[in-house]
């Protein structure tokens, strides 16, 4: 699963990682986006706002995790 397809799946949370992943979803120049590392560089190119960055490295930290015990 790539971590444009977790963000997806995440959206229906009442969290601020559902307001980074509707934000970056909704993103038309983001369209193209779907690693990790092409998301994060997207991101803090558009912002440097610290609750946007932390949501952001708590999605992949929970990405990270859940794509590790799929693959246990």
């Amino acid at each position: 699963m790539t971590f444009r397809q977790w963000l997806k799946k995440q959206v229906y949370r009442d969290d601020p990682v559902s307001d980074l992943a509707m934000d970056f979803l909704s993103d038309k120049r983001a369209k193209g986006l779907r690693s990790v590392e092409s998301i994060r560089t997207h991101i803090l190119t558009m912002t440097a706002d610290d609750l946007v960055l932390e949501a952001l490295e708590q999605a992949i930290r929970e990405y990270k995790n859940e794509v590790h015990n799929e693959t246990d």
